[in-house]
């Protein structure tokens, strides 16, 4: 069963946009139109008054020093509102979400008239997170960077360890919990944390959920309306659906993939990490590690077809499956398939330990200017994201889910949230406990992440033991570490 998991980041190469010619530029547009208009009026009054002169029957005669001076007096009136355009902050931002133009345009035009002497500007520079990330990383190279950036949560430690991205605590007193007043929990932001300093204020998340085939599973006794909540649960339903016979699976996890999503997930909510604090030792091969391996492995015994990522959702959607492990970002198009075929309802990911948590798929904002009048207005924007209008727009334009919890405990806000995806009221207090994927700080990276996927395969399979493919897992990492 090769899966991948439904994160925001499938694989993509770079599409070759071009260099974000930023910086360099000799001279502001603004002033350069400045100039433009401050001639043209000159000459503008200069004329009028040549052709408005007295005539000589009145004997009144107007000098150059008169004329000029006409024409300075003139110019003078239309000059505060020159300046005021002159002096109109514009900052750039990249993104690699070209498919979310509606969103990015209706960020600027609200933070805009919230704050009319600054402008938004964005710039695509990749097609998905990764190629953004390989293309801002180049443009670094060639100091082209722009003021700041979208990107995902887990390439905060590559952006702070490349001094691209700029610490932000000079803006919040130097103390991460002051984030909190922006509705931002503890656990969110250790995501966007590195060596003690945050690196970016996170915007919005996914995390795996449980989409449920009611139909199938009441027709296979069982008794509840909700969905399944624990391991056990999900094991013994899954079983009897299975027992029914014909073509349907009991159960399926998005169980490879990128950065390994799923087994990270497991992994967190049976309260382990990937590594420590430092990042100097890997931890994720004591019991919690194994634990997460062998609730993998329960899925090959209630899954009874080898089936791709894409396979397996089409076989839910089609009503083969009773139930499904994937991104919540997939609830609008999941419910649209269930539509009139069957019940389809949404359950958190079960939490097996008092100290599990999530491993959400995060993205948020990064600073990189370094002027200090770009970054106040960066600043100002990306506390802006995190407000109720930034949220709302997110629910509104994705299938990312807000992260601020202020506004989430706000009635007229979930109201609208929750009119928006409904199938997110199940999940919504799973955010509390979210953080966000691990990435190695290593060019090894992908290699390790690949080698975790291939692992999970085959111990959902059942071609390997967990306890075996923990101890491989363990063993691969620490020597693409070094």
């Amino acid at each position: 069963m090769t899966v991948s998991s439904d994160m925001a980041r499938p694989d993509a190469s770079a599409l070759g946009f071009p260099e974000i010619p930023l910086v360099g530029r000799s001279r502001p547009r603004a002033a350069e139109a400045a100039a433009d208009i401050d001639v043209k009026v000159t000459r503008a009054a200069i004329r009028s008054a040549l052709i408005n002169r007295p005539s000589r029957t009145n004997h009144m005669m107007i000098t150059r020093r008169k004329l000029l001076a006409g024409a300075v007096s003139s110019a003078l009136v239309v000059t505060p509102a020159i300046l005021r355009a002159a002096q109109r902050t514009t900052v750039t931002i990249s993104h690699g979400n070209p498919t979310y133009q509606t969103l990015l345009s209706d960020l600027a035009t609200q933070f805009e008239n919230d704050n009319p002497t600054t402008a938004i500007k964005f710039v695509a520079n990749g097609d998905n997170w990764d190629p953004l990330l390989n293309n801002t990383i180049r443009d670094s190279l060639v100091n082209s960077l722009p003021d700041g950036s979208w990107q995902a949560l887990t390439y905060a430690g590559i952006l702070a360890n490349r001094k691209i991205a700029q610490p932000l605590d000079q803006f919040f007193g130097n103390d991460t919990k002051n984030l909190e007043t922006l509705g931002l929990s503890q656990t969110i932001v250790e995501a966007a944390t590195v060596a003690g300093s945050a690196y970016c204020l996170p915007y919005g998340t996914t995390v795996p959920v449980i989409y449920c085939n009611m139909d199938l599973l009441r027709n296979a006794g069982w008794p509840k309306a909700r969905p399944p909540s624990t391991w056990d649960e999900i094991h013994e339903i899954g079983a009897k659906v299975l027992a029914k016979g014909g073509e349907v699976n009991g159960g399926y996890l998005e169980y490879s993939g990128a950065n390994a999503w799923m087994f990270q997930n497991l992994l967190t909510s049976y309260g382990g990490r990937m590594m420590n604090d430092t990042g100097t030792k890997v931890t994720f091969g004591g019991s919690e590690g194994l634990q997460a391996l062998q609730t993998l492995a329960r899925f090959g015994e209630i899954t009874k077809t080898d089936m791709t990522k894409e396979q397996a959702r089409q076989a839910f959607k089609a009503g083969a499956t009773a139930m499904h492990f994937q991104s919540a970002s997939g609830t609008t198009s999941t419910a649209k398939a269930a539509a009139g075929r069957f019940e389809l309802a949404v359950g958190p990911f079960p939490i097996s330990s008092a100290n599990g948590r999530l491993a959400g798929a995060g993205h948020g904002m990064f600073m990189f200017t370094k002027d200090p009048a770009k970054q106040k207005v960066v600043w100002e924007f990306m506390k802006f994201v995190t407000t109720q209008k930034g949220q709302l727009s997110l629910a509104r334009n994705t299938g990312y889910m807000p992260i601020n919890l202020l506004v989430l405990r706000d009635p007229a806000f979930i109201d609208a949230y929750f009119k928006i995806n409904p199938h997110h009221r199940s999940i919504v207090e799973r955010l509390e406990i979210t953080g966000d994927q691990f990435s190695f700080s290593s060019d090894n990276t992908v290699k390790i992440m690949d080698m975790m996927s291939d692992v999970s395969h085959d111990v959902v399979t059942h071609r390997v033991k967990p306890a075996a493919g923990l101890d491989r897992m363990v063993t691969e990492t620490r020597k693409w570490l070094g």
